[in-house]
């Protein structure tokens, strides 16, 4: 479920981080929050997120998916070849 709420910013850029949503999160006076942002929408956690973290079988299969159009489009490279190539380019033995 998700609940909408809304809080005002001040003319520096500060905001309040509502009651509900601190107590939820356990987030303390002094606590650092991070701030998530796509383009279009943020969002505050009271953890930065684990890019690596899996939550579930179906993240799993869409991320392992999501790779393997990496290497079929050719967006990834062998990581023992870029370390090659960076010895060779700037002569590290």
């Amino acid at each position: 479920m998700v609940t909408m709420m809304s809080t005002k910013l001040t003319k520096g850029g500060q905001t309040t981080v509502p009651k509900e949503v601190r107590t939820a999160l356990g987030i303390a006076d002094g606590a650092r929050v991070y701030w998530s942002f796509d383009g279009r929408r943020a969002w505050v956690s009271a953890a930065p997120a684990n890019p690596l973290e899996i939550t579930s079988e179906e993240d799993f299969h869409a991320r392992l998916a999501e790779a393997e159009a990496d290497v079929a489009a050719s967006r990834v490279r062998n990581a023992g070849a870029v370390s090659a190539e960076l010895r060779a380019r700037y002569g590290i033995a």
